[in-house]
């Protein structure tokens, strides 16, 4: 049994607590190596999963995509992260034509159960695009995101919060959006661009 007010980031850090915090559509945090954003990142989808609506049969329905730019860096960095995090409270399911997928499966100490999926792509090209297409999806979180195309980023803002759905599971997402966590880019770079001079409305930046 897990309950939901166990799940904390427990760092003395306040940035990121903060991002901790954050419910805005979207979250994106960049610092060094070694800062525990990827950490704290990858602990925000288990956050979402158990803040997650219960539906009439007590289950809290989510799904989540984890994208990185290369299949060796997706396998070898962000599952063995997310793995860290989640081993206990699923299970990983590889081969076939399916990406590769964990899928949550746990109760809580209020009698609810937390149902979940995240779904692990490597989107390295413009036309990854076209893999995202058809996704529904509550959340994505972009692992290492200056190294994804902006086109990828725009698409994955409109998969999301399209799951749950009352047709589906009788209940609508508590929350959804995209979490992105990167090392410092260059100014030339979209990201610098967002964060320094757009500040799109519905995104909050953190720097740790």
């Amino acid at each position: 049994m897990v309950a939901a007010t166990e799940i904390r980031m427990g760092t003395p850090y306040p940035v990121l607590n903060a991002f901790m915090r954050c419910r805005e559509r979207v979250s994106a945090i960049m610092g060094p190596l070694g800062s525990g954003k990827t950490f704290a990142a990858v602990q925000r989808p288990l956050q979402h999963m158990v803040e997650q609506e219960p539906n009439a049969k007590g289950e809290r329905p989510t799904r989540f995509l984890a994208v990185r730019n290369t299949y060796p860096d997706l396998m070898g960095s962000t599952l063995k992260d997310w793995l860290g995090v989640f081993e206990g409270l699923g299970k990983m399911r590889y081969g076939g034509l399916a990406p590769p997928t964990f899928t949550v499966n746990f109760n809580l100490d209020d009698g609810t159960r937390v149902m979940s999926e995240m779904i692990f792509l490597a989107l390295d090209r413009d036309d990854g695009v076209r893999k995202l297409r058809g996704q529904q999806l509550t959340g994505v979180y972009f692992n290492e995101a200056a190294e994804i195309p902006k086109a990828i980023i725009d698409m994955a803002d409109l998969r999301h919060g399209r799951y749950p759905s009352l047709a589906a599971g009788g209940v609508l997402p508590t929350w959804h959006g995209m979490l992105l966590d990167l090392n410092a880019c260059d100014q030339d770079h979209y990201y610098y661009h967002l964060a320094e001079e757009v500040r799109p409305e519905g995104w909050e930046f953190f720097r740790q």
